[in-house]
């Protein structure tokens, strides 16, 4: 049988063992675990069961005694009768507002004590916020020491403390694991983040954003690529408010975001800044269903190994079965996972395995464009589109990719959220008579699709009226650009630009009688394109700029398994060589108007001629009279 995944399994000892499953499993089986398997160091099948916690969670109301605080800490010792193995505590009959930094403290004896948690309990009815629990590692304690600090706030009265007594059979905490992300380009006032999954379809119920430090009051939504009609489109999947409330070392905030079911490895993270400046963001983390635990019976032990990655595979049936409910009971020890040691001999298959097919050869001739993409890796690329190819592929209709052969390989459009940003030469300001400022602009590239102009500045309290034109001609955009804040960064301005602009543009600010408002920096922003598909590890070319070409049709199904089963690698194109096809249209324009000159200069030559050159008297020769 073919795995694609092995692990080391190291049991607690001879007999009843559970082991957690973790993200690690969850990325690399079926989502059902239905082929994961158990085998011993003579390659036996060892028997296991998935046992899905279904127990209430038991709590204890223990008896509570106040203790002596010192001025600016106050408690209770709760006293739960008998040694309890137990995981968090309960907090009630506070009344509210509050938000209280608490120290838990665990001991049997009340000589010896541990530290269990340090955390915060809070109920903020307007910043609707509330928190009741602190959690720690399951231990045995009859005594907990619960210490309020009271250095921000007064002194609360407390109702009573309750402990949970700790269940294997009990339904366990959402598992969470830290994402990788990367910061993405945005428009003014947002961020964006690209996140990283480590498999596809994981049973993810929130995204939860972890800040560094201060208050946070932002709306903030979750997208994932999707394949819809042919093309790959950014779907909402979930959003919220982000909420965090800091005072004096204590914390109360609600920073995750619901989700709904996801299906590839790739999830995009919009933060609205509004004035702000972007979060200062300590980690993502993802938020999972609770899951089964395994349960089995080592003889001896001795280490295993566990196998999974066969989506051929059916769930198992093991004689094991017959003591389900036992083992649904049972504390048994935990075992430990070991590293991930890679594929079994039988193993997956080599990177860019099962692509679609290639499409028909096709004739370079006809493209005025032919650029060679990067060298890369085999496997599922995702190739970003610069401003070139936006502005002379025809909206991408005529754009193609071919290997050495000229056979086309088959691609999909990706729509992505965020934008394509293009930095453009910061003008020189022009004074005009009416108290007007002019900066000239030339964007990249005639005939580019609808885009964004942004501005910024250094000035931090303003308020201007700013147009955008083309050269002494229609007006393009209008917008009124103020800064309020003294103590804040100015904020960016964006101008919206209909398609087909010509590429010089004139930019006029209304100064009034103020000193000109000066002009840091220009940039443009086009909506970001990528081509997603197959990469097989040759050389390609990427060809565009036929005007008799008409969009692609491949075979979608044949892209769509594996579209989202593994995370796309980033490409980027390399500088077109000499902006040829650039070239090309400025080199036209200038021998039209070289035409035009010559022609007007032979016309006024001729005018010239006709009106210098006049034709010579007549003059009589008549014969005279001889006498």
């Amino acid at each position: 049988m073919a795995f694609s995944h092995e692990r080391a399994v190291q049991p607690a000892g001879p007999g009843p063992n559970h082991l957690h499953v973790d993200v690690t499993l969850l990325a690399g089986a079926q989502p059902d675990l239905r082929d994961l398997r158990l085998y011993d160091a003579q390659g036996r099948e060892a028997g296991y069961l998935l046992v899905t916690p279904q127990a209430e969670p038991r709590w204890i109301r223990g008896a509570m005694r106040p203790v002596r605080g010192s001025k600016f800490t106050s408690g209770f010792v709760v006293d739960l009768g008998s040694i309890r193995v137990v995981d968090r505590i309960r907090v009630t009959g506070i009344a509210p507002p509050f938000m209280k930094r608490v120290i838990v403290d665990g001991s049997g004896d009340q000589t010896r004590w541990v530290t269990l948690a340090d955390g915060t309990v809070f109920d903020l009815p307007d910043e609707k916020l509330r928190h009741d629990e602190i959690e720690f590692m399951p231990g045995a304690y009859r005594y907990l020491q619960v210490e309020f600090d009271n250095r921000s706030s007064a002194r609360v009265r407390v109702e009573g403390i309750e402990a949970r007594e700790y269940d294997s059979a009990a339904p366990r905490r959402p598992l969470r694991y830290a994402t990788p992300f990367v910061k993405r380009a945005s428009e003014p006032g947002k961020s964006r983040y690209r996140i990283r999954l480590p498999g596809p379809r994981l049973p993810i119920t929130h995204i939860e954003v972890d800040v560094r430090r201060g208050n946070v009051f932002r709306t903030a939504s979750v997208t994932e690529p999707r394949l819809e009609g042919g093309s790959v489109l950014p779907q909402g999947i979930g959003g919220s408010v982000l909420k965090r409330t800091e005072r004096d070392g204590a914390v109360a905030a609600d920073m995750a975001i619901p989700i709904a079911a996801i299906t590839g490895r790739e999830l995009d993270l919009e933060i609205a800044d509004g004035s702000n400046s972007p979060l200062d963001i300590n980690a993502i983390r993802a938020w999972l269903l609770p899951q089964p635990w395994i349960y089995f019976e080592s003889p001896d032990g001795a280490s295993l190994v566990a196998r999974y990655g066969n989506a051929s595979l059916k769930k198992p049936s093991y004689d094991l079965e017959a003591y389900r409910l036992e083992a649904s009971k049972s504390n048994a020890p935990r075992a430990q996972w070991g590293g991930v040691a890679g594929a079994s001999p039988a193993g997956p298959s080599a990177p860019g395995a099962g692509a679609p097919p290639l499409g028909s050869v096709i004739e370079r001739e006809g493209f005025r464009v032919s650029r060679k993409l990067p060298d890369a890796e085999p496997g599922l690329t995702s190739l970003l589109l610069d401003a070139h190819v936006l502005a002379f592929s025809r909206d991408l209709r005529d754009v193609r990719l071919v290997d050495g052969a000229g056979r086309q390989v088959p691609y999909l459009v990706e729509h992505r959220p965020e934008p394509l940003p293009v930095k453009l030469a910061t003008p020189a300001r022009e004074r005009m008579r009416d108290g007007r400022s002019l900066y000239r602009i030339e964007l990249p590239f005639a005939n580019l699709p609808s885009s964004r102009l942004v501005l910024t500045t250094s000035t931090r309290v303003f308020d201007r009226q700013v147009s955008v034109r083309q050269r002494r001609g229609e007006v393009l955009s209008n917008a009124t650009w103020r800064g309020t804040e003294p103590e804040l960064d100015p904020p960016a301005l964006a101008l919206e630009l209909p398609s087909a602009t010509s590429r010089r543009l004139e930019i006029l600010i209304d100064e009034g009688d103020n000193s000109p408002l000066p002009i840091e920096s220009v940039q443009l922003q086009l909506q970001a394109k990528a081509l997603r598909f197959t990469h097989s590890g040759t050389s390609l070319l990427l060809l565009y700029g036929n005007a008799r070409m008409n969009a692609p049709r491949y075979d979608i199904s044949l892209l769509a398994p594996r579209l989202f089963a593994e995370s796309a690698h980033e490409l980027t194109l390399a500088a077109p060589p000499g902006v040829r096809a650039a070239d090309d249209e400025r080199e036209g324009r200038k021998l039209f108007w070289i035409g035009v000159v010559i022609a007007a200069v032979v016309l006024i030559l001729l005018l010239l001629r006709l009106v210098l050159v006049r034709p010579e008297p007549e003059t009589s020769h008549a014969p005279s009279d001889t006498t």
